[in-house]
């Protein structure tokens, strides 16, 4: 007989065994690698395993599974990542240590939210890894496991909604986590179903059903015939009303802070978030204590640019780089600045939509940068 952990009563479990068997091989690749595993990989290893990918997942939900589409019409990109969350993990064996970690993680920030004094108007509280103070020997194996063990709780509650991002570097297991208001009604969590209680609570009966509906095949759409007799030309007053439609996928730095916060209509916190964790990565990449325009000037500015955003070669080059510097710049200034500093306003979804897309767009030039630094090492 197959014994297999639950979480606790009330808090979303799997209606079936492959769907548990989903969730272990999700939970087994990232305790081993402390990074979330791809749709491919994860595809490929249930398909080894004699499962289908769409029929497991059906005994799931976006409760439990983050990377995924309600609709299972359109799977993700294979390099999708594919994360738990809370109530995911909690479904899963040997998760303990790492949920009451992450709990240390809530209360702790929590606990710094009230008497956070921020030096830029508008700046988020951080609680970092160095924040936790591990009471153990450095160096020392009891220190190791202690980290992997706080990196995970990290990565488990980077996308949990009592937190707005963060940033981290697998390879120091370092971290940090942003928060604000949201924080305080998880002041005094010490049970995961505890947890999962004030969440539910937070994010309100809309987001808690659709989170709790299972994921899905919809039918494909029947259209109606199109009628054989139509003009060749639209007439001047039906051109006007027509729009062109175009669909892209996020980059997934920018979908992993701006999925959830935009899926529950916040759309001012969706943007801000996300040119937020463009200028966290340039500042990453550029070493400095700089954020804002005065960052993007630092990082892509004359005369030597720090960093690769640019595709040309030849004669366009400077031209390109000056534009680039000047889209970062403006996007700063344009897109971030108006929604840290307040006051909070509402964005309209279509615009929030293009400006996410913008932000994107500076997120795979920024890859440029990355792919360059990577093919640098493992060079000769």
């Amino acid at each position: 007989m197959i014994v297999r952990t639950i979480a606790p009563e009330e808090m979303p479990r799997p209606t079936g065994e492959d769907g548990h068997a989903l969730l272990d091989m999700v939970w087994e690749h990232f305790s081993a690698a402390l990074r979330w595993p791809t749709f491919d990989h994860i595809d490929r290893k249930l398909y080894a395993s004699g499962l289908k990918f769409e029929e497991a997942v059906q005994q799931l939900c976006p409760a439990l599974l983050r990377g995924l589409e309600a609709d299972l019409r359109r799977l993700p990109q294979g390099t999708t990542e594919l994360s738990l969350t809370v109530a995911g993990a909690a479904n899963c064996a040997d998760t303990g240590p790492v949920t009451r970690e992450f709990l240390d993680l809530v209360r702790k920030a929590a606990s710094i939210e009230p008497h956070y004094q921020p030096q830029e108007p508008g700046a988020l509280p951080e609680l970092r890894a160095a924040d936790l103070g591990l009471l153990v020997t450095p160096g020392t194996k009891a220190e190791a496991l202690l980290r992997r063990a706080s990196f995970a709780a990290f990565m488990l509650g980077l996308h949990e909604p009592c937190f707005r991002g963060g940033g981290h570097n697998t390879e120091d297991l370092d971290w940090t986590l942003r928060f604000d208001r949201d924080i305080r009604p998880f002041a005094h969590v010490h049970q995961v179903d505890e947890y999962w209680r004030i969440r539910e609570q937070v994010l309100g009966p809309a987001r808690v059903e659709a989170d709790n509906t299972p994921f899905r095949k919809s039918p494909d759409p029947v259209f109606a015939p199109v009628p054989k007799a139509m003009p060749a030309v639209p007439r001047a007053d039906e051109a006007s009303e027509q729009a062109m439609y175009v669909t892209c996928l996020l980059h997934p730095l920018i979908a992993d802070v701006a999925d959830e916060r935009f899926g529950a209509g916040l759309y001012y916190d969706a943007v801000r978030s996300a040119f937020q964790a463009v200028e966290h990565r340039v500042a990453t990449l550029v070493g400095v204590n700089e954020i804002g325009e005065r960052l993007m000037g630092i990082a892509l500015g004359k005369p030597a640019p720090q960093l690769t955003v640019t595709r040309s070669t030849g004669s366009s080059l400077e031209s390109e780089q000056n534009g680039m510097q000047f889209l970062f710049k403006g996007a700063m200034g344009a897109l971030r600045n108006p929604r840290m500093h307040g006051p909070d306003e509402k964005d309209d979804r279509d615009e929030a939509e293009e400006m996410l897309v913008i932000a994107s767009f500076l997120m795979r030039r920024l890859d440029i940068e990355d792919d360059k630094r990577k093919a640098a090492a493992s060079g000769p």
